[in-house]
């Protein structure tokens, strides 16, 4: 299930190193299959073939590429979860829809209150994905409307400069290696 409920910053931050190890698993395969002189054919078993795994479950076979779109989006889901444990305590625990599930990437279990999209891409304006994720925020009916994002270089904190719907703030969680 692509749903989980983060109770603790501790199972927050168990689910990142999850998905790290999953990482690893994936990596690992894909230097054990790497074949020197025909790399076509290796960036062909990394789309196509299951030689990685899912990031929430290192024994579940799934394409790389697969892997890797959900990877970064679960650090970042993740990431925020703490950032809400900080913002909004009386909320938890957090629900976390990690997957193709109705409704908010992150929500309470206090019905109304909170509402939260989660992205990681290369920058902001990547699919316009900010934009779709702050329209998303806005109509709903949420006390608390959040939008957190993962982009390479830009330090966590709130990004106001991003916040362009009324009610709605715009959160970096930081690049992979900020902690």
């Amino acid at each position: 299930m692509k749903q989980r409920s983060i109770a603790s910053v501790e199972e927050a931050i168990a689910l990142e190193h999850a998905v790290a190890t999953s990482a690893e698993r994936a990596l690992a395969q894909i230097i054990e299959l790497h074949d020197p002189a025909d790399a076509l054919r290796t960036l062909w078993e990394m789309k196509f073939r299951p030689i990685g795994c899912d990031p929430l479950d290192s024994e579940a076979p799934l394409n790389v590429i697969e892997q890797l779109n959900q990877t970064f989006t679960y650090i970042a889901s993740a990431r925020a979860a703490v950032m809400l444990f900080q913002l909004h305590p009386r909320l938890a625990p957090f629900t976390l829809n990690l997957g193709n599930i109705g409704g908010s990437d992150i929500e309470s279990g206090f019905s109304g209150q909170l509402a939260c999209e989660v992205f990681a891409a290369v920058n902001t304006s990547n699919n316009q994905k900010l934009n779709k994720d702050l329209a998303k925020v806005a109509a709903t009916g949420a006390e608390h409307k959040y939008v957190f994002f993962m982009c390479p270089g830009v330090a966590a904190g709130r990004q106001t400069r991003l916040e362009r719907l009324p009610g709605v703030q715009v959160w970096a969680v930081g690049d992979l290696h900020e902690r």
